[in-house]
């Protein structure tokens, strides 16, 4: 269940960080230059980039935290 929900919620958080990054540069290059700026199809782009990268992310903090913190467990002795 996991692998599938990690590349699902990245391509809904990429779709949704393309809108605003689009929005963004849309409105910083209409401040600008006068004229509408934006990279077309931004929000597809980094929904794919976001479905790919989220299940390395996953399985890195999974790793992680599977670790024992040994410096914790030593200030715990008396």
């Amino acid at each position: 269940m996991r692998a599938i929900a990690a590349p699902l919620f990245g391509l809904i958080r990429g779709v949704v960080a393309g809108l605003m990054l689009s929005e963004i540069i849309g409105i910083v290059g209409y401040l600008m230059f006068d004229s509408a700026v934006g990279i077309k199809l931004l929000p597809i782009y980094l929904a794919i980039l976001f479905a790919v990268v989220a299940p390395a992310m996953d399985a890195r903090f999974r790793r992680r935290s599977e670790q024992p913190l040994y410096r914790r467990n030593q200030r715990s002795r008396p």
